[in-house]
């Protein structure tokens, strides 16, 4: 289960220094393509939070499609690198967090499943927190993995 409340995750982000950690270890029954999946996934989020959006988009499939909590309509990998080259520029990410949920692999395909916390800063919000429920399916090329397929959205929407 993922944390309750944002009180119960801060005293564990406070003493992380607010650098990413991942909550639970990747237990001795994660197989070497889970356990390698999953660092994947943290390096992605480590080029969005520290704005290195060319490495970012290394990580996008160029067949991506996917549904965000910030977009009415499916985005795919165009319309996903104008956004997060706008947002990186808008945001800072003062605490993130990733929580591991599901990961299974198909071959040359993994589903992933985890939890995103945030708190960012921008110009409008000098402190904004979120969790995000992630579902994304990555696709193993030439020994490469990137994303082919997303889905988040916020905790409690509906």
């Amino acid at each position: 289960m993922f944390f309750s409340s944002y009180d119960t995750i801060g005293p564990l982000l406070t003493l992380t220094g607010g650098k990413m950690e991942t909550y639970i270890s990747l237990s001795k029954e994660w197989t070497q393509d889970q356990k390698e999946i999953w660092k994947v996934i943290e390096d992605h989020w480590d080029c969005l939070v520290n704005g290195k959006i060319d490495q970012f988009k290394g990580y996008i499939h160029p067949d991506f499609v996917g549904f965000g909590h910030e977009s009415p309509y499916p985005v795919d990998q165009g319309w996903l690198s104008h956004w997060v080259g706008f947002w990186s520029k808008s945001t800072k990410f003062l605490i993130h967090a990733l929580k591991p949920q599901h990961i299974v692999i198909h071959g040359d395909i993994a589903i992933v499943q985890y939890y995103l916390f945030t708190i960012t800063k921008n110009d409008v919000s000098a402190g904004n927190s979120s969790i995000r429920r992630y579902t994304m399916t990555w696709k193993k090329e030439n020994g490469v993995w990137r994303a082919i397929a997303s889905h988040n959205n916020l905790q409690g929407e509906h």
